[in-house]
């Protein structure tokens, strides 16, 4: 009893004891092998089982750089030491994704274990949007900018490696997506090229729409851009046929377009002058009025000559030839008496008009031909020696004979019916009187000029 009363003797001097005796060893330790801490920015968290969410196929997308943490590390001076970058982990485990979309973050080091080391961060849990997957498919279309060169088109732009484009990626974003195309800038070319250029999408309003959570089949594609020199001629035509009894072509055909552009090599178009209709085109047999034809004038391009693109004109590569048509007119005028000259008269013999004789010539012809006459102009002739032949005489009477008057009219025109005069026959007193036969002979001695009697007598 007495040993147990003296082990309790002074016993609150004895645990203030103790207490001193920890205090003093903790102090002892903090100055030795302090407790610190070190801080890891810009930690990379390790995604774990996302192959849970595609299998399903779905898609996600990190939010708000959440799977980027500050990590903090606390532990003794000694132990920080052995710890670097490399040793901290951050990890999150997609079989843990929660009904709010977040995945909670691990941390872990790799050189101590137990309670030897703290460890923190910033951000304690990875967040997500996760949506449906979606594919589509499109077709690669071409947006052409600039212009060729003066004097060149382009022929055709096309894609050399298919047409055909596979995008996937969130619905919110896919059904976006409302068109996919390359862009092929011909400006200034003056030859073929082959290019290859990215592939862009846009969405309705032509905005271009980059996201990298858009997945492309491919992301370029190769064009070829094919270039032809072009070239400017007329168009003319032709007809063949008859008009109605009655009826005649005025010989003016023209055609709407008279000019086009076609394109080619240098070599197709280097001899090509102009583009001409032929006759079997345009029948004017049985025509009362204008033939009006629609011709395709790509019928009669030499081979690699093409037309240009003229879809903005109008065009389409017919011709509207007319062949004007007009009825003959009938015109009768008077012919001037001193422009009739009575020619081949026998030997003993005078002839002339009668005194105010009127001479009418009936004409035919296009309306415009006619006007272009000038009656007063118009030079006539009586054969007198012709008309003693037609008439079987061999000799001359005195007296008013009616003889034809053969009038000279343009090429335009044709007379209708014949013409006569009176001629007024007096023998000539001073001279014998001669046959039709000397009549000849002396026009042929005088070289066909025959003896002239003034119309006037």
């Amino acid at each position: 009893m007495k040993k147990t009363g003296k082990l309790f003797n002074n016993i609150g001097l004895k645990i203030l004891a103790v207490v001193f005796s920890v205090l003093l060893w903790l102090v002892s330790v903090n100055i030795n092998d302090p407790v610190d801490t070190k801080v890891y920015r810009n930690v990379p968290v390790e995604l774990e089982n996302t192959s849970l969410l595609t299998d399903e196929g779905m898609t996600w997308e990190v939010l708000d750089d959440t799977d980027r943490v500050t990590v903090t590390v606390r532990a003794n001076r000694s132990v920080l030491e052995n710890i670097g970058s490399a040793d901290v982990t951050a990890t999150a485990d997609f079989s843990e994704l929660s009904f709010t979309n977040t995945v909670p973050i691990r941390l872990s080091t790799s050189r101590a274990a137990g309670n030897q080391v703290e460890i923190s961060s910033n951000i304690d849990m990875v967040r997500l949007e996760v949506e449906e997957l979606m594919e589509r498919q499109l077709v690669i279309e071409i947006d052409q900018i600039g212009t060729p060169a003066d004097g060149y088109i382009v022929s055709g732009v096309l894609t050399t490696d298919g047409n055909a484009l596979r995008i996937s990626g969130p619905e919110s974003l896919i059904s976006q997506v409302d068109r996919a195309a390359v862009e092929a800038n011909v400006d200034g070319l003056t030859e073929n090229i082959n290019i290859t250029e990215p592939i862009r999408l846009y969405d309705a309003d032509g905005n271009e729409i980059r996201n990298s959570r858009i997945t492309k089949s491919v992301s370029t594609s190769n064009v070829s851009i094919s270039i032809l020199q072009t070239k400017e001629i007329p168009v003319t035509a032709s007809a063949a046929g008859e008009p109605a009894a009655g009826y005649e072509a005025t010989g003016e055909i023209s055609c709407a377009p008279d000019r086009i552009t076609v394109a080619g090599r240098s070599g197709a178009l280097a001899n090509l002058e102009e583009i001409r209709i032929p006759a079997e085109e345009l029948d004017l047999t049985g025509a009362t009025q204008d033939v009006v034809e629609l011709i395709d004038i790509r019928e009669y391009l030499p081979d690699g000559v093409s037309l240009t693109n003229t879809s903005e004109d109008g065009f389409n590569g017919r011709v509207a030839v007319t062949v004007k048509v007009e009825p003959l007119v009938d015109m009768t005028r008077q012919l001037n008496q001193t422009r009739i000259q009575i020619l081949n008269v026998p030997a003993g013999y005078q002839a002339s008009l009668a005194p105010g004789e009127t001479v009418s010539i009936r004409m035919r012809g296009l309306q415009r031909d006619l006007d272009q006459i000038d009656v007063a102009q118009l030079v006539g002739s009586i054969d007198v020696a012709a008309w003693m032949q037609e008439n079987a005489l061999t000799t001359l009477s005195e007296g008013e004979a009616e003889m034809e008057v053969t009038v000279s009219l343009p090429d335009t025109v044709t007379q209708v019916g014949t013409v006569t005069a009176t001629v007024n026959i007096l023998a000539d007193s001073t001279a014998s009187h001669g046959t039709a036969g000397e009549a000849a002979a002396s026009a042929a001695a005088e070289d066909g000029a025959g003896t002239t009697a003034s119309a006037n007598g």
